[in-house]
């Protein structure tokens, strides 16, 4: 049987990102990709516009129907647009003993609300690992640093952290149980739709297949920089990550 990823995320009708970049992700990298819709987003290349979350109940519904039929290696949530939403997606994936990777989308790259606040804040608790940019942990909570940040958010609520380096010139900040290290990789400062989702789940991919963090984090950047050179301009304004 394949190796199997559970995305959980919202649907990006312009095909940049959300669940569309993890199934083309998690394809690229091998995976078969099962994925459960939490919203329905109004957005383009050029901006999101408004969100429209899908019933809790239907979300727990998805879940729990899927895993009582799929075995499941990893699992990656991106957008969680309520703490409704957030509360469903907890209750269902709890005691599954797989890695969790959470991504709190709380805007959109090319500008624009989506994700909550206090949803992800509640997700932390029952993830293995949270992928931040450096904007979404001054979100989630505060401090000087982003190594104080990383630290912060494990000691609050016990995951492990990457804060993502596009806003720190390609430099991830991660703490790993406690233990605070970077990894710098080659570095594109052009604005690409879908980076964070392809990080988020090719990272989850990776922790899946077996790879500790350190060396999924490795193989993530250059997973995520081989995409980046390959993007594609399908609209007007921002070009999309290509896995």
């Amino acid at each position: 049987m394949p190796r199997t990823i559970l995305t959980i995320s919202g649907l990006d009708p312009c095909g940049g990102a959300g669940i569309h970049a993890d199934i083309k992700t998690a394809r690229a990298i091998g995976l078969h990709s099962a994925s459960v819709i939490t919203a329905l987003t109004v957005q383009n290349t050029c901006a999101a516009k408004s969100v429209y979350p899908v019933d809790s109940g239907v979300i727990r519904e998805q879940i729990r129907d899927v895993l009582d039929d799929i075995g499941i290696d990893c699992i990656k949530i991106g957008l969680v647009p309520s703490l409704d939403v957030a509360e469903a997606i907890s209750n269902e994936i709890e005691k599954l003993e797989v890695p969790k990777v959470l991504d709190p989308v709380v805007f959109a790259g090319a500008g624009g609300k989506l994700g909550e606040r206090d949803a992800y804040v509640h997700l932390l608790r029952y993830v293995d690992l949270v992928t931040p940019n450096l904007s979404e942990a001054r979100i989630i909570t505060s401090a000087r640093s982003p190594e104080e940040l990383a630290l912060t958010i494990f000691r609050n609520y016990g995951c492990n952290v990457v804060i993502t380096g596009g806003e720190m010139n390609g430099k991830d900040i991660i703490c790993e149980n406690g233990r605070i290290y970077t990894v710098t990789a080659e570095f594109s400062p052009v604005n690409i739709h879908g980076t964070g989702c392809v990080y988020s789940t090719s990272l989850a991919c990776y922790l899946g297949m077996g790879y500790g963090i350190e060396d999924a984090v490795r193989k993530a950047r250059v997973f995520v920089l081989e995409s980046v050179k390959k993007a594609l301009r399908p609209g007007k304004c921002f070009p999309v990550v290509n896995p």
